[in-house]
Order: C-alpha cells, then structure tokens, then sequence
C-alpha cells in the first residue's frame, strides 16, 4: 500500500483545493452544499480567498490529492469549527483517509483554541455516520432539510477537541 500523506493548504494551494472540491461535487452532487456549474465559475481570487478561509487538509498519495476536509468558523455556532466538504475519490476509499482528514480538522480547531468541531450529515449516510461515531461525534438533536434536496434530512454531530 502507497503512503499517504495528509497535510494543510495555503493560499498557493488554490488549484488543488479547486481540483478536489469540483470532483467533489461531480461525484456526490446531492451531498454538498455547493453548485457545479457555480464553483466551476469561480475566479482564482475567490478560490485563494476561500483557500485561505479556515483549513483545508488534503490527502496525498503517489498520484496526488485523493481526499480533502475543511474546517472553519461559522458565525452563530458558539466559536465551534464546522468540519465540512469531507469527500475521498473512490479509488482511495476505504483505507482510514477520512478518519486522517477529519482528525486533522480536529487538531487544527484544538490549535485554533476552539472547543468543538461540528459537522452536517445526511441523516442515512451510513458509511459517514459510522466514521464520526468511531471519532467520537455524537448526535447533537439538531436538524434541518438539506437545502438542495427537501427529501433529504441532515443532522449536526459534533464531539470536543480534547479527546476522542
């Protein structure tokens, strides 16, 4: 098995954090908050800027960027981070990048001073589920409908940043 390496993007990492969020949306259109045609529109002053909002962790492996997670802080969450646009190629799935990103996310709200990480998953996204419970999140009772799909429901889960 190739090493994987997880690591933070700057500004200079743009097109990268470009790259991953369109295959994103390509290959999970219903799951994202975020419109392709949209993003695909953006200019590389919006993708810096966007870039550089929060973090972004990327998975690399031999072949280059094959998962990414962000974090940043919302207004009105109580200086929680919210971890969001967590996606892995299929390719690479199934080899703990997820849990590696999301606990870079994690690590990064701890360095940030925040006291909890928070995130929004679709309520039936087992494979999602499962990999936040085993990180420690938990239900928090808070829901909404997706915003793109009223059929769909999502729900916060969120965990502190001190332990698992």
């Amino acid at each position: 098995m190739s090493p994987v390496v997880v690591r933070r993007l700057t500004g200079e990492d743009w097109r990268t954090w470009r790259r991953l969020r369109l295959a994103a949306l390509a290959d999970a259109p219903g799951v994202f908050h975020g419109d392709l045609a949209d993003e695909r529109a953006y200019d590389e002053t919006r993708w810096r800027a966007w870039t550089e909002d929060g973090v972004k962790a990327v998975a690399f492996d031999p072949d280059g960027p094959v998962g990414v997670a962000a974090g940043w802080v919302p207004a009105g969450r109580a200086g929680a981070v919210e971890l969001f646009g967590m996606w892995v190629r299929p390719r690479a799935r199934g080899g703990r990048i997820a849990e590696r990103l999301a606990l870079e996310v994690v690590a990064w709200a701890r360095e940030a001073g925040r006291p909890r990480v928070e995130l929004w998953v679709i309520a039936g996204n087992e494979p999602a589920e499962r990999l936040y419970r085993r990180l420690g999140f938990r239900d928090t009772g808070e829901y909404a409908l997706h915003p793109h799909d009223p059929d769909l429901r999502k729900y916060v889960m969120a965990r502190g940043v001190g332990g698992g």
